[in-house]
């Protein structure tokens, strides 16, 4: 090959692809010197410009390597030996379009320090298994996602790194201090930060904007509304009129796992209970005997819902409404993708037919959404702890992965993030993003995993059996206890 003059093609371009050809036939191998400067002008005809932008960038790209005063010569580790980061995540399409695009940032600014990353995709609901037989295993990747309120526990079991003790070029307390407190809370243990909060979301309701400004109706703001909204729907000229199963869906056992109690956990917060006030178990309250007793009775009495909603998966519910089976469903703000993939829809059809709106409250109750998301967590066990540290220092700048997030429609754990969002172009992520501050979020305790199972099967109780709900309320109370070894206060009912 030689030198077109003629071509469209820049002549330092065609240089620098001369050069790669060369390398490949082996004709300069790795670590031999190539051509001066003046040889390649003198070779190919051509000026020094040219000659110093395609060194460059193979230079760059870490094809050569550059010695003042020496010379420039070929790279003994080409850029196809890239050290391979390990990581575990349930999260495909965050994969795909965001760490890709975060690898390919890195190798530009890192000619010398190329990566790639091998992700393992598990489902959400055996992620966190998984990870621990592994660490078991002595399989561990180098990093994970996880959702933060396995942070504590992971932590407490030895298997994480805490940030500090990276040797990072990442400014940790500049980023800390722009999170919102409650994710610095979730992925905190002992003082320390162990978790990189990534994602934010909120848990919502969603429901059928279309169908429900074709009736009239607006979406329900407390639970008498949503029963008076769902009765509607039941309706047997209204459900043949959509082909309609279910007015109302959502996640209501154990074998929707962590799903469960993100979407169910709302309902307890506005009746005015909770799990724990400080180190003392208060499940056993008024409030989250109400919230149970609605739950049993949106199903057995109302029956806006079906009973199978025991045995739904993570994602049925959302798929059940993406697909036309019901009007309102609970979910998380998480799902935007999945209802997107499900039905077809593009964005605007998306913004047309689905709306959102707060969990609906108890009477006289107000309105709580469960603040969630998933952070990077380094295990132990990383081959390159340091490495993995900086190349999460790049997956978390607003710069470099916030636009990319706008398109995905990912909220951000970062409030100056969530500030530029337009409630006219991004309605979702801006509603969200409002949600961020005044949610709450699940209680950040290493022993959350074996405590989340014990309200799955409380409200799984309340749906399914016919025991009393005080009994309920009161076993689940005492489990919890036992698990996470504080003392229980119990409400006379």
């Amino acid at each position: 090959m030689s030198i077109d003059r003629n071509s469209p093609v820049p002549i330092y371009h065609q240089l620098k692809m001369l050069i790669q050809e060369r390398i490949q036939q082996g004709v300069w191998r790795p670590g031999d010197r190539i051509p001066t400067q003046d040889e390649l002008c003198s070779l190919y005809q051509i000026s020094r410009a040219p000659v110093r932008q395609a060194l460059s960038e193979l230079a760059h790209e870490g094809v050569l390597m550059q010695r003042p005063g020496v010379g420039t010569f070929v790279c003994q580790k080409s850029p196809s030996s890239a050290v391979t980061i390990q990581m575990m995540a349930s999260d495909a399409m965050f994969q795909s379009h965001i760490l890709d695009h975060v690898v390919r940032v890195w190798n530009a600014t890192n000619p010398t320090c190329r990566l790639s990353l091998q992700v393992e995709t598990v489902s959400h609901g055996q992620l966190y298994n998984q990870l621990g037989a592994a660490v078991g295993s002595g399989a561990a990747p180098d990093v994970a996602m996880v959702d933060c309120v396995w942070v504590a526990g992971l932590a407490q079991a030895g298997f994480l790194y805490a940030l500090e003790e990276m040797n990072s070029r990442w400014n940790q307390d500049e980023f800390v201090q722009n999170l919102y407190p409650a994710f610095v809370a979730a992925n905190s243990f002992n003082g320390l930060l162990y978790g990189v909060p990534v994602k934010a979301d909120v848990s919502l309701l969603w429901y059928r904007r279309d169908w429900f400004d074709a009736e009239g109706l607006e979406p329900p703001q407390d639970w008498d509304a949503l029963v008076e909204v769902g009765r509607y729907f039941l309706q047997p000229a209204v459900r043949q009129r959509y082909g309609m199963p279910y007015p109302f869906v959502f996640p209501g056992g154990s074998a929707a796992g962590e799903a469960t109690v993100y979407n169910l956990m709302p309902l307890v917060w506005s009746a005015g209970a909770a799990i724990f006030d400080g180190e003392t178990v208060v499940l056993d309250a008024a409030g989250t005997r109400r919230a149970l007793q609605f739950l049993r009775d949106v199903v057995n009495l109302h029956r806006i819902s079906p009973i199978e909603i025991v045995d739904f998966r993570e994602d049925t519910a959302v798929r059940l409404f993406a697909a036309g089976k019901a009007a309102m469903a609970l979910g998380g703000s998480y799902e935007s993708d999945i209802i997107l993939e499900a039905s077809g829809w593009n964005r605007e059809e998306f913004h047309q037919r689905v709306g959102f709106v707060p969990s609906p409250a108890a009477p006289g109750g107000k309105t709580i959404s469960t603040v969630g998301g998933t952070s990077y967590v380094i295990l132990r066990q990383s081959q390159h702890p340091a490495l993995t540290m900086d190349l999460l220092r790049v997956a978390t700048d607003p710069a470099i992965v916030g636009e990319l997030f706008r398109t995905m429609w990912y909220n951000s754990p970062n409030p100056s993030f969530n500030e530029t969002l337009s409630p006219d172009s991004e309605p979702l992520l801006a509603w969200t993003g409002r949600m961020l501050a005044s949610g709450r979020a699940r209680p950040s305790i290493p022993e959350y995993v074996k405590v989340s199972r014990q309200l799955q099967a409380m409200f799984e109780a309340a749906i399914a059996e016919t025991v009393p709900i005080d009994q309920i309320a009161r076993r689940a109370a005492e489990f919890i206890g036992v698990i996470s070894e504080r003392p229980c206060r119990h409400e006379v009912s």
